[in-house]
């Protein structure tokens, strides 16, 4: 059915659809905990708010990502031009471009954060191009992404750590159990047993902490476990 309203009713309502659309994922994306899905939702929100189609390149500790309104992409399904407005060397100084040399009009825009760097290339292809509330509302978007990653970034750290530690503490707890049984077994001190299982770590190429939950499950000489499969 053809829309006899006024241009501007029309255009009124599809922003009250598109903030409504745009709030929705803003509030999804601050509570993400995983990057994949913030960078999906980032991406259809600034897509949304810059009426194109929005590609985000993340880097981070351990990340470097390209991702659309879909979901991560290869760089080898992005244009070439693209490819360079997202990675090539570009000072924004906290402002918004549209680089003449990327293939289509668009707008580039970035944001860091703690632990990551954002940065957003939306092909518009569209006049007139994204005004200034437009725009707003994407470097705003980008920004919580930024931050998004910052806190996803740290929480794996702290995953990891926390696994890390308990790794350690489980490693402790089977050396001084494997100690337990040379030291019961050859009545030596346990400076003396810890070293019988480092030599065998050593000269062997085991992990100590193999060696001693070898001798544990087996109760056999730590030189003559390091050798079985």
């Amino acid at each position: 059915m053809t829309d006899l309203r006024p241009a501007t009713a029309a255009n009124d309502d599809r922003w009250i659809d598109a903030a409504a659309r745009i709030t929705a994922a803003a509030r999804l994306l601050v509570r993400s905990e995983d990057l994949e899905e913030a960078l999906a939702l980032a991406a259809s929100a600034i897509g949304e708010a810059l009426v194109g189609e929005a590609v985000i390149r993340v880097t981070a500790t351990q990340h470097d990502l390209l991702a659309g309104a879909s979901g991560v992409v290869p760089p080898s399904a992005l244009p070439p031009a693209v490819r360079e407005v997202l990675s090539g060397p570009v000072d924004l100084d906290g402002a918004t471009v549209d680089p003449a040399d990327a293939g289509t009009r668009g707008v580039l825009m970035e944001s860091s954060g703690i632990h990551a760097t954002c940065r957003v290339w939306a092909g518009v292809g569209r006049t007139p191009s994204p005004g200034v509330a437009e725009r707003t509302v994407a470097e705003l978007l980008l920004h919580s992404l930024a931050q998004a990653v910052d806190r996803i970034v740290t929480v794996d750290r702290f995953r990891q750590n926390e696994a890390n530690l308990e790794r350690a503490v489980e490693s402790h707890r089977l050396v001084g159990q494997a100690m337990g049984i040379l030291i019961e077994r050859h009545r030596i001190v346990s400076e003396e047993a810890f070293d019988v299982l480092r030599r065998a770590s050593q000269d062997h190429n085991v992990k100590l902490r193999e060696v001693a939950q070898r001798v544990i499950e087996t109760g056999a000489e730590p030189d003559e476990v390091v050798g079985r499969s």
